[in-house]
């Protein structure tokens, strides 16, 4: 599913985290777990990037290597098999 081919956007990045969730998640193309995946790496982006004082160590990260990567994997699979919604 592309969501803009479909009509759908957003203007912040939460916008667009609601929109996979709706158009993703509730129809169980993803799982929950990979959805809640999604958003941890996207607020440890956020915290690295705007947050003053946040530290990001080594150990906060490793675990999430191996879901990110079958995550990635979900996604890409579901491009190329070119389904829509």
């Amino acid at each position: 599913m592309k969501l803009i081919q479909n009509g759908h956007s957003s203007h912040t990045h939460g916008g667009a985290i609601g929109l996979f969730g709706k158009y993703f998640v509730v129809p169980n193309i993803v799982s929950k777990e990979d959805n809640r995946l999604y958003q941890k790496l996207f607020e440890l982006r956020q915290d690295g990037d705007y947050s003053d004082w946040i530290s990001i160590e080594e150990s906060d990260i490793i675990p999430l290597i191996a879901p990110a990567e079958k995550f990635i994997e979900t996604i890409e699979s579901f491009i190329k098999n070119n389904n829509t919604i």
